[in-house]
C-alpha cells in the first residue's frame, strides 16, 4: 500500500459576504477567495495526492464563469488530483453547471457522468486523456453512493454529492470498501439529523482509512484516527469562533495521521467580561482594550459584558472600541422591568409619584415615563443604594440633571443632517395645505364648463344649416300649396261646366275667359301668399337675425371660454400643490424608514423631557 498525501478542506463558501452590515464585509468576501487560493497553492507547494472537498466549496451553484475561473486555480496543481464532493449550498440539481462542466484541470466532480464507468479495475474503461492520472468508476457506483478507483496510487474514493439542498436519506451507513487491501476514502457532508444523517458507530467499525466530511464551519474530530470535519479555511459569521484552517494528512499501510493547518487571515473571537455596580467605564474600557491588543487587532470581536447579581448600571464604551473590528456588545444597557422595590421605597414622596405614573400610564407615554424613571435611577446611583429611597434634595438634583442630559441627548439627535432633513420636510408638509377637495370640486366645474362649451359649439354649427332649412320649407309651401289648390279648383269648375251641356261653350271661348279668369285669380292669390310668407319669414327669420343670433352666441361662447381658461389656470396651480405635497410625503415617508429607530428615539426622549418638565413646574 502506497504513501498518500492529502489536504481536507469543506465549507470555503466562495461567494459569501460575512458582516454584512459592517464595514469590513467587502474586505471579508476577497479574503475568503484569498484564503482559498493559498490553500490550493499549499497543496501545490507539498505536491499532496489528493485534495479533497467535502462539499460547500460555493455558498450558491456556481455559474460557468465561476467554474471556469475554478478550473483555472486547480489548474495550478502539477499532481495533485482534486476530488470534489458538491454540498447542499453547491448542489448538483436544477441542471447546475457543475454536472457537466468539463473541467481541464485534475477534477472529479463526485456524482457528475465525466468518469467512464468499468468493472474491472486492471483492465476496464479508464479515464486518463492529458489530465495525467488514471481513474476508474467502478460499476456498482451510483447516483446515491460514487466509487472511483485510481490504480496509479492503490486508493479508492467513495463519496456522495447532493442532487438537492435537503438530503434526509441514509447514503453512508451501509458503506463498506470493497478492497481492503487499497486506501479507501470515504467523503460526503452532513451528518446531521436533516442533511445526510449518520450513524458514526457503524462508520466507526467501517474499513474506510479515512473519512473526510463537510457541512460545518468547525473544525471537529468525530472518530479520531479517521473521521473529521475540516470546517472552514474562513469563518464567515461571530458563531465561528475559533481558529480555522485546513487538515494535512498522510496514510501508510492503513495507518492514517492528521494535523490541522490554521490558515484563516483573522479570526472571530468572543470576549466575556464581568461586570457589577461598581464598574467605571474608564476601567472597563482599558480592560476591554488590554484584551483586544492581547487577542490581536485583526481579529473580529463579539463582546459580551456579564452582569453580575444585582448588577443595573448602564455602559458606554462601544464609541471607545471603533478601531477594533466590533461586531457587538452585548450588555452595555440595562433594560429595567420590576420596579415594585423602588415603588415600596418610595411611597409618598415625588420619585414616588413618578414611579406610580408608569403603572397608569398609556402605551403612547409609557415609553417616554420609563425612560424618565430609568435615567432618574441611572443618574442618581439609587440602584447601588441599599434602601432606594430616594430622597428631596436628591431628587430635584437629579431632575435637573436628567431633564439637562436629555436635551442635549435630543438636541444631537436632532442635529443630525438626516433628521434635519426629515423634520424640514414635515415642517413643508404640515404648512403645505391639502387641496384635494377643492382640487377635485374645480375638476368637476372644468369638465362642466367643457360641456357647455361643446354644446355651444354644435348649435353655432347648426345655425345657418337651419336657416338654410327654414326658407326651403317656406318655398315649397308657397309654390306648391297654392298651385295644388288652383288646380284643384280648376277640375271643379271645368267639370261642373261641361256636366251642364254643350251650349253654355260656344265656340270654346267660354272656356278659354273661365281658364283666364281662374288663372289670374290663381295668379294673384299665389303672388299675395308668398309676398306675405317672405315678408313674414324675413321678420321672422331673416338673415339679419341669423347674423344677430350667430354674434350673441359666439359672445356667449367666448365668455365660456374665458371661464373655463381661468378654471383651468386654477385646476393646473391645485393639481401643482397637491403634487408637490404628495412629493413631501413621499420623501417623508421614506426618510422615516431610514429613520424609524432613532425618531422613536427622539419621541420617548421628548415624553421623557415633557414629564420631567411638568414635574419641575
Amino acid at each position: 500500500m502506497k504513501k498518500i498525501t492529502f489536504i481536507h478542506i469543506s465549507d470555503v463558501l466562495l461567494g459569501a459576504l460575512p458582516d454584512r452590515e459592517c464595514v469590513w464585509s467587502g474586505e471579508r468576501k476577497n479574503e475568503i477567495y484569498m484564503t482559498f487560493e493559498a490553500v490550493v497553492a499549499r497543496a501545490g507547494e507539498l505536491d499532496v495526492d489528493f485534495l479533497l472537498v467535502a462539499g460547500n466549496l460555493f455558498d450558491h451553484q456556481p455559474s460557468e464563469e465561476e467554474l471556469a475561473w475554478l478550473d483555472e486555480i486547480f489548474g495550478s496543481l502539477k499532481h495533485t488530483v482534486v476530488i470534489y464532493a458538491a454540498g447542499f449550498q453547491d448542489n448538483l440539481g436544477s441542471d447546475a453547471p457543475l454536472l457537466d462542466y468539463g473541467f481541464k484541470s485534475r477534477v472529479c466532480v463526485i456524482g457528475s457522468p465525466g468518469i467512464r464507468q468499468s468493472g474491472d479495475k486492471q483492465t476496464g474503461d479508464k479515464q486518463t486523456g492529458d489530465m495525467g492520472y488514471t481513474a476508474v468508476r467502478d460499476e456498482q457506483a451510483t447516483m446515491a453512493l460514487d466509487h472511483i478507483h485510481f490504480p496509479d496510487k492503490d486508493v479508492d474514493i467513495y463519496g456522495v454529492s447532493y442532487f438537492d439542498r435537503k438530503m434526509d436519506a441514509r447514503v453512508v451507513d451501509d458503506a463498506e470498501p470493497q478492497d481492503e487491501a487499497v486506501c479507501n476514502v470515504l467523503i460526503a457532508c452532513g451528518g446531521d439529523r436533516r442533511r445526510m444523517p449518520v450513524d458514526w458507530n457503524r462508520l466507526r467499525a467501517s474499513g474506510f482509512n479515512y473519512i473526510a466530511f463537510g457541512g460545518r464551519q468547525k473544525y471537529q474530530m468525530k472518530i479520531p484516527g479517521k473521521a473529521y470535519y475540516s470546517g472552514s479555511p474562513e469563518a464567515v459569521s461571530r458563531e465561528s469562533t475559533g481558529a480555522h484552517g485546513y487538515i494535512y494528512g498522510e496514510m501508510s499501510d492503513g495507518v492514517v495521521s492528521t494535523k490541522f493547518v490554521p490558515a484563516a487571515v483573522r479570526e472571530y473571537k468572543r470576549i466575556d467580561y464581568p461586570v457589577d455596580n461598581d464598574t467605571r467605564d474608564g476601567a472597563l474600557t482599558e480592560a476591554i482594550l488590554g484584551i483586544l491588543e492581547l487577542e490581536g487587532r485583526d481579529n473580529i470581536y463579539s463582546i459580551c459584558l456579564n452582569r453580575m447579581a444585582g448588577c443595573e448600571k448602564n455602559f458606554d464604551i462601544s464609541s471607545m472600541l471603533k478601531d477594533y473590528r466590533i461586531l457587538a456588545v452585548e450588555g452595555e444597557r440595562f433594560e429595567r422591568s420590576d420596579y415594585s422595590e423602588y415603588a415600596r421605597a418610595n411611597k409618598n414622596t415625588e420619585f414616588g409619584r413618578l414611579l406610580d405614573k408608569l403603572n397608569v400610564a398609556d402605551l403612547e407615554s409609557r415609553d417616554g415615563i420609563k425612560l424618565a424613571v430609568d435615567m432618574m435611577i441611572e443618574v442618581s446611583g439609587l440602584y447601588a443604594r441599599s434602601g432606594r429611597k430616594m430622597g428631596r434634595e436628591l431628587y430635584h438634583d437629579t431632575l435637573r440633571q436628567v431633564r439637562q442630559i436629555l436635551r442635549m441627548k435630543c438636541q444631537t439627535y436632532e442635529a443630525d443632517a438626516a433628521v434635519r432633513e426629515y423634520m424640514s420636510l414635515q415642517n413643508d408638509y404640515e404648512v403645505s395645505s391639502d387641496v384635494l377637495g377643492e382640487l377635485n370640486s374645480v375638476w368637476a366645474q372644468e369638465r362642466k364648463s367643457e360641456l357647455e362649451i361643446t354644446t355651444l359649439r354644435r348649435h353655432l354649427e347648426e345655425l345657418p344649416k337651419e336657416y338654410r332649412r327654414s326658407w326651403i320649407r317656406t318655398g315649397v309651401r308657397t309654390a306648391l300649396v297654392p298651385l295644388m289648390v288652383l288646380g284643384i279648383l280648376s277640375i271643379v269648375i271645368m267639370y261642373a261646366l261641361v256636366a251642364r251641356g254643350d251650349n253654355i261653350l260656344p265656340d270654346g271661348r267660354l272656356v278659354y275667359a273661365m281658364l283666364f279668369a281662374v288663372g289670374a285669380a290663381g295668379l294673384a292669390y299665389y303672388i299675395g301668399y308668398a309676398l306675405s310668407k317672405y315678408w313674414g319669414l324675413r321678420k321672422k327669420s331673416g338673415r339679419k337675425r341669423l347674423t344677430a343670433e350667430l354674434e350673441e352666441s359666439r359672445a356667449e361662447l367666448d365668455k365660456l371660454c374665458a371661464q373655463r381658461d381661468e378654471i383651468h389656470s386654477r385646476r393646473t396651480g391645485l393639481q401643482s400643490l397637491d403634487g408637490r405635497r404628495r412629493d413631501i410625503y413621499e420623501k417623508l415617508t421614506h426618510r422615516e424608514k431610514l429613520l424609524d429607530e432613532k425618531l422613536q428615539e427622539i419621541r420617548v426622549m421628548r415624553c421623557a423631557i415633557d414629564e420631567l418638565d411638568g414635574l419641575s413646574s
